[in-house]
């Protein structure tokens, strides 16, 4: 059996208004099981029904669902201006673990504001398809995931000032290479210190600095193995701030020097 295609492909991207609670659609009972779908309101609102419950789309918002879920959307019963949408279905191996880990940390609504990078990725990928200006599948692909990674980069983005714990706990994760420190990362979040300690901990199970030197001990153990890097250049690309640093945290954690590693 041949491996999975990693390369995407757009589907289907187009224009709709609709006007009437007739407007909805059940997902599990939907054809085209292989499609992922990003539908952005441009104007007035929509429902969507997930895990989560019922959501409000309403304009600069989007919702990202597949054709093989138990999820449904439609035209809010009541509403008296109609919904104009944009979607764009697409597949593809390479883009779909994405388009789930968008989901996972953010949910299936989130935002796309007509000024954002998404929205701007998101009209060319839909313009794209309709005067049939891709060049290749490779231009595709790479447009989608360039649409994915913008998408995720605002939703972290918004949590600043919406749940600043969590964007730190995305800041520690995206800048663990870079010699960040806490205090620093704190202030990024808008929160002291000591307040941002507390609640990460709490919430995630793991101490902001256990995470920050957890990610960088694992990032040169994989560097140690796949490079010939020396252990300074090493200990350096992983965020740390000298080798002397690194070889002590790495006897720590793995019982053996840098060195005895290779």
């Amino acid at each position: 059996m041949p491996p999975p295609d990693p390369f995407s492909v757009v589907h289907v991207g187009a224009d709709e208004v609709q006007d009437s609670p007739a407007y909805r659609f059940d997902n599990a009972r939907r054809e085209g099981r292989f499609a992922l779908v990003i539908q952005r309101t441009l104007a007035g609102a929509a429902w969507y029904r997930g895990a989560a419950g019922i959501q409000p789309v309403p304009a600069g918002q989007a919702m990202l669902f597949t054709h093989a879920e138990p999820t449904s959307y439609g035209y809010p019963p009541g509403s008296t201006e109609p919904y104009r949408l944009r979607f764009l279905a697409f597949s593809g191996a390479g883009t779909k673990d994405l388009f789930a880990r968008v989901r996972a940390d953010f949910g299936s609504v989130v935002r796309m504001p007509d000024e954002s990078e998404a929205a701007a990725l998101f009209n060319e990928a839909v313009e794209r398809y309709r005067k049939r200006q891709f060049r290749d599948r490779l231009h595709e692909s790479e447009l989608i995931y360039r649409l994915l990674i913008a998408l995720y980069r605002e939703q972290v983005q918004g949590t600043r000032t919406s749940d600043p714990i969590e964007f730190g706990h995305h800041y520690v994760r995206n800048h663990f290479r870079s010699p960040v420190n806490l205090k620093g990362v704190a202030q990024k979040c808008g929160v002291s210190r000591e307040h941002f300690i507390r609640e990460f901990s709490g919430r995630y199970r793991e101490s902001p600095g256990l995470m920050l030197r957890r990610l960088r001990l694992e990032h040169a153990r994989a560097m140690l193995t796949a490079t010939v890097l020396s252990v300074q250049e090493i200990a350096l690309a992983s965020g740390f701030t000298s080798s002397n640093t690194f070889c002590r945290a790495y006897r720590t954690r793995f019982g053996k020097s840098p060195g005895a590693e290779r």
